[in-house]
């Protein structure tokens, strides 16, 4: 039997503002024998040039993006969902609102981008795609996004007990199933 082939955990217990230490970890799985997942940790994210705001706050970005179906997609977010979140017009004072946009403005750019790659190229189109886990630390407030099934769970009291940050995008969810179902989407198994 072959064993998974884990990737080593990128970690910190440097303090970095609000942030005491922080451990990301991925796995294959026994499905395949590669990784499609990707982690982006960027701790000091500088305001960008074009930015016109008075007070840029100190801002920390982790994700983990769960590729499917290939690796492109989950590098395009892993370089790149960051810089489409804090160049967003309403951010920083709308963080929530600018991970949104991100979010949205980083799916559109990618289909369009991989669409434009495939124009007249037969059995090229990138199919990949990505779950993805976002914790974006602003001065002091955490703000966590998830698409898919990906998830963020807190330690709290010392580790006695934990709690989620995020809810699971799955299909047997009643929410979500209309969601699948009212874009034209159908459920399998």
């Amino acid at each position: 039997m072959k064993l998974p082939n884990f990737e080593s955990t990128k970690h910190s217990v440097k303090e970095n503002g609000v942030i005491k230490g922080y451990a990301a970890n991925t796995n294959q799985g026994i499905v395949r024998d590669y990784n499609e997942d990707r982690v982006s940790i960027v701790l000091n994210i500088q305001k960008p040039a074009d930015k016109k705001c008075d007070r840029w706050p100190k801002c920390s970005f982790f994700a983990i993006f769960d590729g499917h179906g290939g690796h492109t997609c989950a590098d395009f977010l892993r370089d790149n969902l960051h810089q489409f979140i804090v160049r967003d017009k309403d951010f920083p004072n709308n963080p929530r609102q600018a991970i949104f946009n991100g979010f949205w403005q980083s799916e559109m750019y990618f289909l369009d981008t991989v669409e434009r790659f495939s124009a007249g190229r037969q059995n090229m189109l990138d199919r990949s795609g990505s779950c993805a886990i976002v914790c974006l630390f602003v001065d002091d407030l955490c703000f966590v996004a998830n698409v898919g099934d990906s998830r963020a769970t807190m330690s709290c009291s010392g580790g006695r007990y934990s709690a989620n940050l995020s809810l699971d995008h799955k299909p047997n969810d009643a929410g979500e199933h209309a969601r699948i179902i009212r874009a034209g989407g159908r459920i399998y198994q």
